[in-house]
């Protein structure tokens, strides 16, 4: 069955939002930890596991940071003859995010395929993916001074797949953007953000003969939405987060909608 990937990598994630999010980075010596649950369906498939993640900034401007690791529950379809299974843990993702100007931030992820990639039976998906990928790229971001309270982010980075069990997946273009605002007085902070994947490449997997095949996949494109809003409980400290993801496309993880609930504690 085709591989999903899991919807709710914080913005996050997963592969679909590899990057912590499109802001600035911390302050030297400030960081944050966080943890939240995911669940993600099409049709009559669904994932669902736990994701967590921290970030510190060494010094001023370099924030170093652990991405979208945890435990998938389970990976699975409903269907008559499909396998229960798809649980196990998740790969990681290191990254650095240097600010270059005010507004402008550099970064580089990389994944680690140290989750579960072993396939559980016909209908699972695995919470790991075997794959070694490198995303880097630049962000612009800053506050709208017309509307307090509102500030927006973007992104624009090129994300580079390993050959694995004899394929490799072409060079992907990533452009995205969030706007957030947050309600005076409130502490509320909604958000919306949207992400296209563009496949500039085509993938290619090696056949028993040798030869390598093409999957005539260039072209391919992708578009991530999202919602949410985020509630500090905790003045500067302790934030509430809840997300709506909506993915629809071709680019290796298809249609899917997910949700992601969970915290994040700066200190």
């Amino acid at each position: 069955m085709f591989k999903k990937i899991a919807l709710a990598s914080a913005l996050a994630a997963s592969a679909a939002f590899a990057t912590w999010d499109y802001y600035p980075v911390l302050d030297a010596g400030k960081g944050s930890v966080a943890a939240g649950l995911y669940y993600d369906w099409d049709n009559d498939w669904s994932q669902a596991g736990l994701k967590v993640g921290a970030r510190y900034s060494l010094i001023q401007n370099l924030e170093l940071s652990l991405q979208s690791w945890g435990y998938q529950f389970w990976g699975e379809t409903d269907c008559n003859g499909c396998a229960n299974g798809g649980d196990g843990l998740r790969d990681l993702i290191i990254g650095a995010r240097y600010g270059l100007a005010p507004m402008i931030t550099a970064f580089v992820d990389v994944n680690l395929p140290i989750g579960k990639d072993e396939w559980d039976g016909n209908g699972t998906s695995t919470p790991g993916s075997d794959e070694i990928f490198i995303y880097g790229g630049a962000q612009f971001s800053m506050p709208i001074n017309d509307v307090p309270g509102m500030k927006f982010g973007t992104e624009a980075g090129i994300l580079w797949g390993f050959e694995h069990d004899n394929w490799e997946r072409g060079l992907d273009i990533h452009l995205g953007g969030e706007v957030a605002y947050t309600v005076p007085d409130v502490g509320v902070t909604p958000f919306v953000g949207l992400q296209i994947k563009y496949r500039l490449t085509e993938s290619e997997s090696e056949g028993g003969d040798g030869k390598k095949y093409g999957a005539n996949d260039d072209g391919h494109k992708q578009i991530n939405i999202w919602l949410g809003g985020d509630y500090f409980v905790i003045p500067n400290q302790l934030d509430l987060i809840a997300k709506l993801f909506i993915r629809s496309g071709k680019v290796d993880d298809g249609d899917a909608t997910g949700v992601y609930v969970g915290a994040e504690f700066f200190f």
